[in-house]
């Protein structure tokens, strides 16, 4: 995995492609899906499924291919798999380094905010941590937070669930509209295919970019 997290930094339209960031290579493929037994009941799964398709949790992901800094960038779009690496991990959003080099007691966030409402004790968010020196260009980066944003420091990451397409376990339909979030332990997670890692973030410190310095 080092050179998944090796910083190599893809400049598009003058702005730093973040390391989550999907490319027109990296296509999702959507696999039949099917109804499976085991000794907790059914649950959602693909019909060639895989080793590979399901995280530690038992958690079925959606599949998206890897080819970073092929094609072009589509900035609002994140990679599903760097995205659940780099919650996990730690490792910054923009240049995909070890956020825990720069800070083993705390990671920085810079969350999006329409209203400019701080970041919240307990908050939870699909959004890995950014270097320090990185957090202005996440800023102004990232479509999402270049108009309205709010940054902190979070003394703790615990993951909270996930973020992913949940789908009627009668009809396989999708429901709702978008990714539905669903909590570690919630019997829908059964039925989800999953797109992001949710963490939930505490010990929170407001901070004021300003002061910070863009990377280079």
């Amino acid at each position: 995995m080092a050179l998944l997290s090796a910083k190599v930094r893809y400049v598009q339209d003058g702005l730093t492609v973040p390391f989550i960031t999907a490319w027109e290579p990296e296509r999702i493929s959507v696999p039949q899906l099917i109804v499976r037994r085991n000794g907790h009941g059914p649950y959602l799964a693909y019909a060639d499924e895989g080793p590979l398709d399901r995280d530690g949790n038992g958690v079925l992901w959606v599949r998206q291919g890897l080819a970073r800094g092929r094609g072009k960038a589509l900035f609002p779009q994140v990679h599903a798999f760097r995205q659940r690496r780099a919650m996990f991990d730690l490792w910054c959003q923009v240049c995909g380094g070890l956020t825990l080099e720069e800070s083993d007691e705390r990671q920085l966030y810079v969350l999006n905010s329409a209203k400019g409402v701080p970041i919240r004790e307990g908050e939870c968010t699909t959004a890995p941590p950014v270097c320090f020196s990185c957090a202005p260009e996440a800023a102004m980066s990232c479509p999402k937070l270049r108009d309205d944003y709010v940054a902190a420091y979070a003394t703790w990451n615990h993951p909270w669930g996930i973020a992913g397409i949940l789908y009627d376990p009668r009809t396989l339909r999708v429901v709702g509209r978008g990714l539905t979030e669903i909590p570690f332990g919630d019997p829908r997670m059964r039925y989800l295919v999953a797109h992001r890692s949710v963490s939930v973030l505490s010990g929170i410190t407001a901070v004021d970019l300003a002061g910070f310095t863009t990377a280079v």
